[in-house]
């Protein structure tokens, strides 16, 4: 193929020093591999401050003491500097030196109307567009309503974007490639059937990490700097929780095959090698939803295979995948920090909405095991789910006061397209069917403005759930006023991060020093 297609990935992300997605550096190799030309703009550092801005939630999950404090809280200490030119303007002079034949959105929900605004601001420049992600795949109708979309991918991109670009370098019709929907000149969308998943074991073992640059590859945690790269192991879930899109996924792909699929140990540990080789990472993320979702043989197999990389690492799971057995072995293996979801704490509403079925006191006595063996870890919850109550809320909070977690996290539910949770909620006329959610951990408020429990009621006690979780219960009157006084609440603060956070933990300005 003599012409090579330039295409320029747009990743319009706002979470400032969030992990970097595996998915753009695999489809950044592959159409390497295929002979065309890629680049980035990525938006992770830039500081935004207009009307669909989420703020920083980076900040917002640590002023809510639900992970350790950055020292000032300010990323500028960390050598993270926000860019406070104007993204737009900086994207069409990208375009100017790059000259791309595609411009390539990846997005979420969250982050939908940040690329769809950037890209409207370079419509002008004639340059055809693609978007491609979760919410293409579970809102194609309502994306393909801005008139500023040339196209969209419907499920997995793999295929379907090296067809595409290798279309256009030899300047054929792409109207018919498989998961596309296509605006046609008439004005007509061409809806392409998709294809089956794609086979996870033929996929290169080289990423193009390198595209985001090595300023992403370090991340605060434990105190610490880490140099970390993502890791895919798994592709989907086999769980049905009710506000995750990987059960949708396995509807989508229906008839098709499986959607959720596991690499073979061998491609995982060609991966962590060149990532080593190539990168010099020195810490794992383990991409995958759940990530012990693995039969006895497969488990035992990657501990094996990861016995001699032993690398520190970091993954999350679910309770029920618990054992003294696994714990003992992933910790002998480099286990350094796991994530787990709880979600909720009372077990009729986790059963009956959130579709998580499990036992309380089962779950506290296995989250026992991670905390004897000393396995620094965290939990997941999420709060303001459509007919929950503050007092059902607080079942959530007395759950977690069993565990002797690091952080305990809480997000405002974000009812994502796609989902049986957003089903729900539009059923309860607690968000209208095209409404896309733009925020995350808004400080503010939520999404569901519920009668029973307000949206910024529920913000009120996200904010406060940490105290409300380590400090003891004579506590609670002092917290509950802190949720609406702001100057109970930075006493209190103070008062936790003192208790709870060592503060002979490495100082993360100094351990920034001399990284850029």
């Amino acid at each position: 193929m003599a012409k090579k297609t330039r295409v320029l990935f747009v990743y319009p992300n706002e979470r400032q020093m969030s992990t970097v997605p595996p998915a753009i550096a695999l489809l950044s190799q592959l159409l390497k591999q295929n002979g065309h030309i890629t680049d980035i703009f990525d938006t992770t550092f830039y500081e935004f401050a207009d009307d669909i801005a989420i703020g920083d939630p980076d900040k917002s999950i640590a002023d809510s003491l639900q992970v350790r404090p950055i020292t000032d809280k300010d990323d500028d200490d960390l050598h993270f500097k926000k860019i406070k030119t104007d993204p737009a303007i900086d994207l069409r002079k990208k375009i100017v030196e790059f000259s791309p034949d595609l411009l390539a959105v990846s997005c979420s929900e969250t982050t939908f109307l940040r690329g769809l605004r950037l890209i409207s601001k370079t419509r002008d420049m004639g340059v055809r567009n693609i978007f491609g992600g979760v919410f293409p795949t579970f809102a194609p109708r309502l994306v393909m309503s801005n008139e500023v979309v040339d196209m969209l991918c419907v499920g997995e991109g793999e295929n379907a974007i090296t067809d595409l670009a290798d279309r256009i370098a030899r300047g054929e019709d792409y109207s018919n490639v498989t998961n596309l929907w296509v605006r046609k000149k008439n004005g007509e969308i061409k809806k392409n059937p998709m294809t089956k998943p794609v086979n996870m074991d033929q996929l290169p073992s080289q990423t193009d990490i390198g595209i985001f640059g090595e300023k992403r590859f370090y991340r605060p945690m434990g105190g610490k700097i880490r140099r970390l790269l993502p890791v895919e192991t798994h592709r989907g879930c086999p769980y049905t929780c009710s506000f995750c899109n990987s059960p949708s996924q396995n509807r989508l792909y229906a008839g098709k095959g499986s959607f959720f699929r596991k690499k073979s140990m061998e491609l995982v540990k060609k991966e962590i090698e060149n990532h080593i080789k190539t990168w010099k990472v020195e810490y794992v993320y383990f991409w995958a939803d759940t990530f012990l979702a693995w039969s006895a043989k497969e488990f035992d197999e990657f501990c094996e295979m990861y016995q001699d990389i032993k690398l520190p690492f970091w993954c999350q799971t679910r309770t029920e995948t618990i054992s003294e057995y696994k714990f003992k072995k992933l910790k002998d293996v480099g286990l350094n920090r796991i994530t787990f979801g709880m979600e909720h704490g009372n077990e009729k509403f986790r059963r009956d909405v959130v579709k998580r079925n499990y036992s309380n006191k089962e779950t506290i006595e296995l989250m026992k095991i991670p905390a004897d063996l000393g396995i620094a870890f965290s939990v997941n919850n999420i709060i303001g789910f459509p007919g929950e109550t503050r007092e059902l809320a607080f079942d959530t909070v007395e759950i977690n006061r069993n565990f002797k977690s690091d952080d305990c996290a809480a997000s405002t539910l974000i009812p994502f397209a796609g989902t049986e949770i957003r089903q729900l909620a539009e059923s309860q006329n607690l968000i209208k069917p095209d409404q896309i959610c733009t925020i995350t951990n808004s400080e503010d408020e939520g999404i569901l403005d519920m009668p029973q429990w307000g949206k910024k009621e529920v913000a009120k006690l996200r904010k406060t759930f940490a105290m409300y979780v380590k400090f003891p219960r004579n506590r609670w009157p002092e917290i509950k006023k802190a949720e609406s006084d702001p100057e109970v609440y930075s006493k209190l603060s103070s008062e936790f991060i003192d208790t709870f956070w060592n503060k002979n933990d490495d100082d993360l300005r100094e351990a920034a020093k001399g990284l850029f």
